[in-house]
C-alpha cells in the first residue's frame, strides 16, 4: 500500500485531485497529473479521495435541493413580518434627507 501524506500546505506541488482547505473550507481541484495548490504556506490542505467526492456529491446536491426552498420561505416570512411590524419604516426614517437640484 502506498504511504502518501494526506495533508499538505499551500504553494506546494501535489498530485492531481481534490483538496480541502482546512481554514476556509474551500474545495480546490488540481487538474492533470501534477499541480500547485493556491495560497501561502500557512494554508493547510487535506487530500480528499476521489471516491469520497463521488459519493458525497449527490448527497450534498440533494441536501441543497431539499433545504433551499425552506430558506426561501423563511426569508419571505421574515420580510413580511418586518413589513407588518413596521421595522422597515423605522430604518427609512433614520436616513437623512437628500437635496435635489
Amino acid at each position: 500500500m502506498k504511504n502518501e501524506k494526506k495533508e499538505t500546505r499551500g504553494g506546494n506541488r501535489v498530485d492531481g485531485g481534490f483538496y480541502l482547505n482546512r481554514k476556509t473550507w474551500d474545495l480546490v481541484t488540481v487538474n492533470g497529473k501534477k499541480g500547485v495548490l493556491p495560497g501561502v504556506a500557512d494554508d493547510l490542505y487535506l487530500k480528499v479521495p476521489t471516491l469520497a467526492m463521488l459519493a458525497a456529491a449527490p448527497v450534498l446536491g440533494a441536501t441543497l435541493v431539499v433545504f433551499l426552498p425552506f430558506v426561501g420561505f423563511v426569508l419571505f416570512a421574515v420580510a413580511g413580518l418586518r413589513k407588518v411590524a413596521g421595522l422597515d419604516k423605522a430604518a427609512k426614517a433614520a436616513e437623512p434627507a437628500r437635496e435635489t437640484r
